[in-house]
């Protein structure tokens, strides 16, 4: 694993490990405590539904109550005041009852209002007549009865004078079966009654009036409860609480699933957040990662080649230094030679001009010379290498030079069918040099790229200021320089011209005089497409 991919590791599981322990935690425990808040909103809709049948069944009970503390028996046993009354009474309160009726203590019907025949008949042995007798007021669970119709009846007790009588009303069961089912929530909801025996008393969408329902054991208890339970193998959840005196159970059914919707709407929405931010993190962690290894590689790259330079230049020194000291040594050597050469020249030419020896002799000497003088030329070039020689720093105009040099080599290059293309700015400041080691310089270069056109082609020779430096480029269209080659150009006795052509000191003198002013010399080069020669020279504080 390189350093990026360790980096990228490290800050991804220092950043994600807390949010997704985190991310966990809150799925669960907010997951929890939102189902609980839901259920607890169900439980308090649950009471109030309770509530509201209970004010229903109370209501309509007093209605009763105050209507037969107000009427006599013997007036409200008529028919036609008992029809008065049903319709006063429904008038008042939105068509609640079915029917009216009016009972004597002996259980026989005196007068009734409604869609049954059921004068004649006698309810002395029903439970709902023996319930009202003694208790005074009788709400009924939901029974057939002698009309074979599911109903329930409120009946209450009252007397005239010393004698008992009963006015009972039948709820419309409609109307209660609507006020039932508004307490459901959501599409799956449902909301229904049970008496003790488990017996449907309204209409739900699991069974219907007098079916026998999953609550025939139902065990009385305070308040509100809730349990999760299957249902034809759907989860669902239950809210449950007595009513009418713990005869009635209220029960309120929804589909699990449907609960958990909130919850896991706002579970998904902070997964999203949370999504959201792991991918922030990630981005923002490859992109600093990448930036941060970016640096740290230049500054690697950088730290190699200041080392490479420094190498180079401590090789250039000490083969410098050797170069200098093989210089003097063989310059020694060479004047004895230059001298007896002379010498020898001198008699030759005293010998008589007659004979093939003279003549032998004299090309020679003369062989002799043209090689000493090329070792002299060597060991000024290893001279100048290694840079014993003093050179005069002043401001020089670079911009001047080029253009000399320029027009000096202009010639040449026509001959060899290249064109010479100065680029060179106007005012171009000035910079602490040596003006005769410019020239050098610059002739070195520019012949290179001439030889390195034997078919013709074009040099450009560039001089503009960039930022606190002058830029001197010599850019050719020649054949280019090999990679492998290109790191060794600088190299002292390193050619790639053919043996006798060339020493390989020119770049490398051009090297160490670049180096003298503070300035850099590179080189950059792609094989068939040419080669550019860069230098780059600071600025003076006084120019």
């Amino acid at each position: 694993m390189n350093l990026r991919s360790r980096i990228i590791a490290v800050l991804l599981t220092v950043s994600l490990l807390p949010i997704l322990l985190m991310g966990i935690s809150a799925w669960f425990v907010f997951g929890q405590l939102l189902e609980r808040k839901s259920l607890e909103l169900q439980n308090t809709v649950l009471k109030s539904h309770a509530d509201a049948i209970e004010s229903y069944l109370a209501k309509h009970l007093n209605s009763l109550q105050l209507l037969a503390s107000t009427q006599e028996l013997k007036q409200i046993a008529e028919q036609n005041t008992l029809n008065e009354v049903f319709t006063s009474l429904n008038e008042s309160s939105r068509s609640a009852f079915e029917d009216l009726g009016v009972i004597s203590a002996d259980g026989n019907h005196l007068a009734y209002v409604g869609q049954y025949d059921l004068m004649g008949k006698n309810y002395r042995e029903a439970d709902w007549f023996k319930q009202v007798m003694l208790e005074g007021t009788y709400i009924s669970d939901v029974f057939l009865g002698f009309r074979k119709a599911p109903h329930c009846i409120i009946a209450v007790k009252t007397t005239d004078g010393n004698q008992p009588w009963i006015l009972r009303g039948t709820i419309n069961s409609k109307q209660f079966d609507d006020l039932v089912s508004t307490g459901a929530l959501g599409e799956t909801g449902d909301v229904f009654i049970v008496n003790r025996e488990g017996i449907y008393q309204t209409t739900s969408r699991s069974g219907i009036v007098l079916e026998t329902s999953a609550f025939t054991d139902s065990h009385s208890f305070q308040g509100v409860q809730d349990r999760k339970v299957q249902v034809n193998s759907v989860e669902k959840i239950q809210v449950t609480t007595w009513i009418k005196h713990d005869n009635w159970l209220l029960v309120a059914e929804q589909d699990a699933a449907e609960v958990r919707a909130p919850v896991n709407r706002a579970i998904a929405k902070g997964a999203l957040i949370v999504l959201i931010a792991v991918i922030l993190i990630v981005v923002t962690t490859f992109l600093a990662t990448r930036h941060l290894t970016n640096l740290v590689d230049k500054a690697n790259a950088q730290r190699e080649e200041i080392f490479r330079a420094f190498t180079r230049s401590a090789k250039l020194a000490s083969v410098g230094e050797l170069a200098t000291g093989l210089a003097h040594e063989i310059n020694n050597p060479l004047a004895i030679i230059s001298a007896d050469q002379t010498n020898i020249s001198d008699i030759v030419l005293e010998m008589p001009e007659a004979g093939e020896d003279r003549i032998e002799l004299l090309e020679s000497v003369k062989r002799i010379k043209r090689q000493v003088e090329r070792c002299r030329t060597i060991t000024t070039k290893m001279l100048q290498f290694g840079r014993k020689s003093d050179s005069q720093l002043v401001l020089t105009n670079a911009a001047v030079a080029l253009r000399e040099i320029g027009s000096l080599l202009e010639r040449q290059a026509k001959v060899r069918n290249v064109e010479l293309i100065p680029d060179i700015e106007e005012n171009l400041p000035d910079v602490m040099i040596d003006p005769l080691e410019l020239e050098q310089v610059l002739v070195n270069l520019i012949n290179n790229s001439l030889q390195a056109l034997p078919e013709g082609g074009t040099v450009r020779i560039v001089g503009k200021q960039v930022g606190d430096e002058v830029l001197i480029e010599v850019i050719d269209t020649g054949n280019g320089i090999r990679p492998k080659d290109l790191q060794r150009i600088f190299e002292p006795f390193f050619t790639t011209k053919p043996v006798g052509e060339g020493t390989g000191l020119g770049l490398s003198v051009c090297y160490g005089i670049v180096k003298s002013w503070g300035g850099i010399i590179e080189a950059e080069s792609e094989v068939g497409k040419g080669t550019t020669m860069r230098i780059k020279i600071p600025l003076s504080n006084d120019s």
